[in-house]
């Protein structure tokens, strides 16, 4: 098997979570343990070389040791720590024009779930450093891995417990690389030349129930004031009350240098957004992907009431979740609900774990501090002249549950891609092209031997 094959086989595992498993169900599990068997299979000189832990379905470790002892001490760097996940989400499969875990090749393209998020990352890690150990190198300081397999399920059962394993041990970390933005093109209006956004800082994670109950009965007797209409009532006052709009120094940053890649008014415009103030952020408002990097997005997810059509539901349910930003914290995050809800028929509560935001090292704000310079270098190997910019990861990674361990984290996917195949991701016929694919080979191949 060549390269391609390899990436093909992985996504032919289905490492998707099957409705109502829970964890423990060996066989919703054995797919995870299957893709660690594939990768021991796969790559027997990378396994000959580093070191290997498996915590479980969920979590799998391994060492690249380094001439120095990597330990940090002495002399030595601190090791990096390079973050994926093998687990992917559920698929419509009636919504897919081919197999989606069937690794098919047509068009041009190699399909299937996964194969952004994020088989073709994790498949190019492996294979950058199957090919260094290869040829006999070794990196001067340690390189450690950390592949969880419930990272689109939270991360809790995958990620949360291999940091508590490194805590444990008392290792930490130069700096983190985690999946996030890509090289993005025809993007941002005014931008006509491609860009690699690096992610180094995160936005916080929280969903929460809201709730009214009433008294179940017969649909031909309803109360005079339903369930249903409370909680629309709720939920038409949350849109109505976004939270506000602020400019943190990562994004005021990335503006600035995304304004030196433009010209004419658009420049001048992204360059004085501070100045500007409120009609910068106005402005901004009305588009939903750069409003994602001014304030705390609220969006309406799921919706639940009665299981018949002629049955009063006994509770009505909506689901929102919040991307929350600097400084929002959690607890901070729900009482603004509670208040803009307004209404104690409401119930306002946490739905499974939130997070807070992940903030930025200043250094890399500035364009350097631990690990920007390799970041930088291996782009720039990869993708001569397109320039790397800051920016903030608007969705959530595993890496948020490292950020004690390290001084900094980079979220970045080294694949340029356009609106269509963003939209891709999660989406219905995911697929990546056999280019961007061998870029993302070079890209760890050659970070890797700058470490």
């Amino acid at each position: 098997m060549d390269f391609f094959d390899r990436f093909r086989a992985a996504l032919r595992i289905k490492t998707d979570w099957p409705a109502g498993a829970l964890p423990g169900d060996a066989e919703a599990e054995a797919p995870l343990f299957r893709f660690q068997d594939f990768l021991a299979e796969q790559y027997p000189r990378f396994h000959k070389t580093a070191e290997r832990w498996i915590l479980g379905p969920y979590s799998l470790i391994y060492r690249w040791p380094g001439t120095d002892g990597g330990s940090g001490g002495e002399g030595g760097e601190k090791p990096v720590l390079i973050l994926a996940h093998y687990d992917v989400v559920p698929v419509e499969t009636d919504k897919w024009t081919c197999d989606p875990f069937g690794g098919e090749t047509k068009d041009g393209f190699i399909y299937g779930r996964g194969a952004l998020d994020m088989k073709s990352i994790l498949i190019s890690i492996m294979e950058g450093a199957e090919t260094l150990c290869a040829e006999g190198f070794r990196p001067k300081r340690d390189i450690w891995f950390a592949f969880g397999g419930d990272e689109e399920r939270t991360g809790l059962l995958g990620a949360l417990k291999t940091a508590r394993w490194f805590a444990e041990r008392g290792t930490r970390f130069s700096w983190i690389l985690d999946e996030g933005s890509a090289i993005i093109e025809n993007y941002i209006p005014g931008l006509d030349k491609p860009a690699a956004l690096f992610g180094i800082e995160e936005k916080g994670f929280l969903s929460l129930d809201l709730t009214a109950v009433q008294k179940p009965g017969h649909a031909s007797r309803p109360p005079s004031v339903q369930a249903a209409a409370v909680l629309a009532g709720a939920l038409y006052r949350l849109s109505k009350k976004p939270f506000p709009f602020r400019l943190v120094p990562t994004v005021e940053q990335f503006f600035t240098q995304l304004s030196r890649l433009m010209s004419g008014p658009r420049a001048f415009f992204m360059r004085h957004a501070r100045v500007l103030g409120p009609l910068f952020l106005r402005a901004l408002s009305a588009q939903p992907d750069m409003a994602a990097l001014l304030h705390t997005t609220v969006a309406m997810t799921q919706l639940a009431g009665s299981a018949a059509d002629n049955v009063m539901p006994s509770e009505v349910r909506a689901v929102i979740n919040l991307r929350l930003l600097q400084p929002r914290t959690v607890e901070d995050a729900v009482g603004f609900i509670k208040k803009a809800v307004n209404d104690k028929r409401v119930e306002v509560k946490i739905h499974g774990t939130g997070t807070g935001p992940v903030p930025a090292n200043p250094e890399h704000t500035r364009q350097g501090g631990p690990g920007w310079k390799e970041m930088a270098a291996a782009l720039e190997a990869v993708y001569p002249g397109v320039p790397p910019l800051v920016f903030i990861m608007v969705a959530t990674t595993d890496s948020r549950h490292y950020q004690n361990l390290t001084g900094g984290i980079f979220r970045f996917n080294p694949h340029r891609l356009d609106p269509g195949e963003l939209g891709r991701m999660h989406g219905h016929d995911e697929r990546i092209s056999p280019d961007n694919l061998r870029r993302g080979l070079e890209f760890y191949t050659s970070l890797f031997r700058l470490l």
